[in-house]
């Protein structure tokens, strides 16, 4: 037997936690245990363990902390991202109904375009698109469509409404689950718009807020005269209140943070059975250079599950299980020009197309997309890592970008990895031993 590449461990409130990263287990262990484990490891002697202490031994085999020697670990991660992003199961589609948006953020990476939506004839070949994947793979139980942008709800009623109510009865003539949700700013949300939501039974939206009124108006406005944020913060409470949920995306930088906890009381009147439909995700805006803000983080999200809203989930850390949309053979984004990419988050240049959606609705992919799909774990310093099976290497968008490169998305930062193992320890979802 030998000890598993991807075993860690943690000090823990005066004791220990082992994991392992494929397996997904965690295990308690007081000091002694500890030493055990990190003697049999360095004395390369893991049989004399088994002499010393078999049911120990037996259950770190079980639990996959010891593996055959004739066991590839890092062949059966190349597996399991295989199985996960070829799952044909599930098809997950992002539209631009625009590239044009009603704000200016001055950090965003896109390039607005005024006059950009979806033509008559461009409308026709989406609900082509989204009829031959239905039709053509008769495997697909789910069908998820997100709205992006630009500003989608710019479009709504010329181009994202006729696709909902399309995509809503071919789902019910197919018996699958659809899954419609939309990135917005949500300042154009109106009352006819959340009953038409109800109606498609759209999911969730994605908004994001800058920081509390003051800080958000100074990024987000409709005039010098007029902020967006409480208009922003008003419907997000309509559709919480009709029971769909929302991810409150803060973009924080070190000045916005000083004085975020006043969104709450901004929040205040909203009924606690509604609140936990709110998920708080703060994302440093990627300009911010101070990376010492972690704990001004962590005391905003823990006021913010006390109050009664919610976190992303820990496991969703697992960025294997959970793998970006762009990973999946079964996704695209489809332009409001007809061009087709896989990462929405770069700009949608004809350097970045990834193909072209044709008069069939059909998307003749060029050799981008193959080069993303076939590229993956070619990095030797994810190939040595520890973290490898619930990291995956990163994104193929990170992949793309750093050919021929070592690179690592935590930096080469073993405390960074060691905090995402700890997120995850700490969720409820996951098996302590």
């Amino acid at each position: 037997m030998l000890y598993s590449q991807f075993n860690s461990i943690l000090s823990y409130k005066n004791n220990y936690i082992l994991h392992n990263a494929f397996t997904n287990k965690f295990m308690y262990l007081n000091p002694l245990l500890k030493e055990l484990i990190e003697a049999a490891k360095n004395e390369d002697n893991l049989e004399g363990l088994r002499e010393i202490h078999p049911d120990f031994y037996q259950q770190l085999v079980e639990l996959g902390f010891f593996v055959k020697q004739s066991d590839n670990e890092i062949e059966k991660v190349r597996q399991r991202i295989d199985e996960v992003n070829y799952n044909e199961e599930e098809y997950y589609l992002i539209i631009n109904s625009t590239m044009n948006c009603n704000f200016g953020c001055w950090y965003c990476y896109e390039t607005h375009k005024k006059n950009s939506h979806i033509s008559d004839a461009s409308l026709q070949k989406i609900k082509k698109f989204i009829e031959n994947t239905l039709e053509k793979n008769k495997k697909i139980t789910k069908y998820t469509i997100q709205f992006f942008g630009g500003e989608p709800l710019l479009d709504y009623k010329k181009s994202v409404l006729p696709i909902m109510d399309y995509a809503f009865k071919k789902a019910q003539q197919r018996g699958i689950i659809l899954l419609l949700n939309f990135t917005t700013n949500g300042y154009l949300i109106s009352d006819d718009m959340i009953q038409d939501f109800l109606k498609y039974k759209v999911n969730g939206f994605q908004i994001t807020l800058d920081g509390n009124r003051d800080e958000h108006d100074k990024v987000r406005f409709v005039s010098k005269t007029k902020g967006s944020y409480d208009k922003i913060v008003e419907n997000i409470k309509k559709i919480v209140r009709n029971k769909m949920s929302v991810v409150l995306r803060i973009n924080y930088t070190e000045k916005n943070l000083k004085e975020l906890d006043l969104v709450f009381e901004d929040l205040e009147d909203l009924e606690l059975e509604y609140r936990s439909l709110i998920t708080f995700s703060l994302n440093k805006v990627w300009q911010e250079s101070n990376n010492n803000l972690g704990e001004k983080v962590s005391t905003f999200l823990s006021l913010a599950t006390n109050k009664g809203f919610s976190l992303p989930d820990a496991l969703l850390s697992d960025r294997v299980e959970n793998s970006c949309y762009a990973d999946k053979f079964n996704q695209a984004t489809i332009n409001y020009d007809g061009n087709v990419y896989k990462c929405n988050a770069r700009d949608f240049t004809d350097e970045n197309k990834e193909g072209i959606l044709n008069d069939e609705g059909v998307v003749e992919w060029n050799e981008k997309r193959t080069f993303r799909m076939e590229h993956k774990l070619k990095n030797k310093a994810c190939l040595e890592c520890r973290i490898l099976p619930i990291c995956g290497g990163g994104c193929s968008q990170n992949m793309i970008e750093h050919v021929d490169k070592d690179y690592c998305v935590n930096d080469f930062d073993e405390a960074k990895k060691d905090d995402i193992i700890l997120s995850m320890f700490l969720s409820e979802n996951v098996e302590k031993i």
